[in-house]
């Protein structure tokens, strides 16, 4: 569906409308005081329809297409030229991008990319390693349990401080595991059964699978619950809790965040904004409470959901067909190609923003932007 926002989207300006109202866009056979929406955007609605791959359509995502085919450019001649200086921005993003796209590998590596980490998550033989392991997850971009990150002080606008985060599920919103509506119940089964189908992919048998589906549901529900509305997260007075060490030892006594800084490499961590005590206080208690292998069955399937796109073709159409046509009402699965320039922009962005500007935003273009803004 078209979501909000596409009204001021769709009327950004053109080169030949005065004060950046395109009048083409206008659909003048509505009363703007009937529909305003329909009279601002009607026109454009009409001539562009949402297309297959995409979740929603508007101005903006017409620049985004765009610029990701400038990228494209960039990453393709990349990867085509094999005399890249060693260690450069233009090797690294040939390299990924060329491995993004070697899908006759990829298909024939099937689950093995992952393998030494379920052999590591199967090792796990008490809550300190567990906690570590979620630790190292967390740094290969895995958001297992919580967020944790850089923040600035909401209060203290020249410090920097850490950032702790309620997370750790599957879907979308607590919402979706709390709400008790028919179609609340209907996706949380389609999840369950996704959940499934992709540990049987990953290797264990359907009945091993099921069981751990339903495992996983129960534990992501219990971290759900006890998470933050969507309402009270637009609060910044109910999501501001700085806290220092001791503090956090007393919120979680089941989670050593001393362990958990030494771990991610930030032992000098001394403040931390926890945005939802309610979340951590309950995380604590279910590490305490719930089996150890639980939680293993939980971290894999951690693993296994953040890496099904990049792995061979069964992960990535149960992938979309859960997440893509079921959450979000898409009917294609982007090309290859667009899903690769945008993890390369995203895990390689610095190097690839670098090329992106010495080919497309010399200094004259600066010089203009300087200009406007001034």
């Amino acid at each position: 569906m078209l979501r909000a926002g596409q009204a001021t989207d769709s009327a950004k300006s053109s080169s030949n409308a005065p004060h950046g109202v395109d009048l083409t866009v206008l659909d003048k056979t509505c009363k703007p005081c009937e529909d305003f929406y329909r009279f601002a955007n009607g026109e454009w609605l009409t001539k562009n329809p949402i297309p297959a791959a995409y979740p929603r359509w508007g101005r903006f995502d017409e620049l985004a297409d765009r610029n990701r085919e400038l990228l494209h450019q960039i990453l393709e001649s990349a990867a085509a030229n094999p005399n890249q200086a060693p260690g450069s921005g233009a090797q690294k993003i040939g390299d990924f991008y060329a491995s993004c796209m070697d899908e006759t590998q990829i298909n024939a590596n099937g689950a093995k990319p992952i393998d030494p980490e379920f052999g590591r998550i199967a090792a796990i033989q008490s809550v300190d390693e567990l906690q570590a392991e979620v630790a190292r997850l967390q740094g290969l971009g895995i958001r297992a349990l919580f967020d944790f990150g850089s923040t600035q002080d909401a209060k203290n606008s020249s410090q920097v401080i850490g950032g702790a985060d309620q997370g750790g599920i599957g879907l979308p919103d607590r919402d979706y595991y709390t709400k008790t509506d028919d179609k609340s119940k209907q996706i949380r089964q389609q999840y369950e059964e996704h959940v499934a189908k992709m540990l049987a992919l990953a290797g264990d048998d359907a009945t091993r699978a099921a069981a751990e589906a339903k495992t996983i549901l129960d534990l992501e529900t219990k971290l759900a619950e006890s998470s933050l509305t969507r309402v009270e997260l637009r609060d910044p007075v109910k999501t501001y809790h700085k806290m220092g060490r001791s503090d956090l030892r007393t919120l979680t006594p089941n989670w050593s965040w001393d362990n958990y800084f030494q771990e991610i490499g930030y032992t000098n961590i001394d403040s931390v904004d926890v945005s939802a005590p309610k979340f951590f206080e309950a995380m604590s208690q279910q590490l305490k409470e719930m089996p150890l292998e639980d939680w293993k069955i939980y971290l894999r399937w951690q693993l296994v959901n953040a890496a099904a796109p990049w792995l061979s073709q069964p992960f990535v159409d149960e992938d979309f067909n859960f997440k893509g046509r079921i959450l979000q009402g898409t009917t294609e699965l982007l090309p290859r190609w667009k899903r690769c320039v945008s993890a390369a922009d995203r895990r390689l962005g610095e190097a690839l923003g670098q090329i992106y500007v010495e080919k497309y935003f010399p200094p004259q273009a600066k010089a203009r932007v300087l200009e406007m803004v001034n």
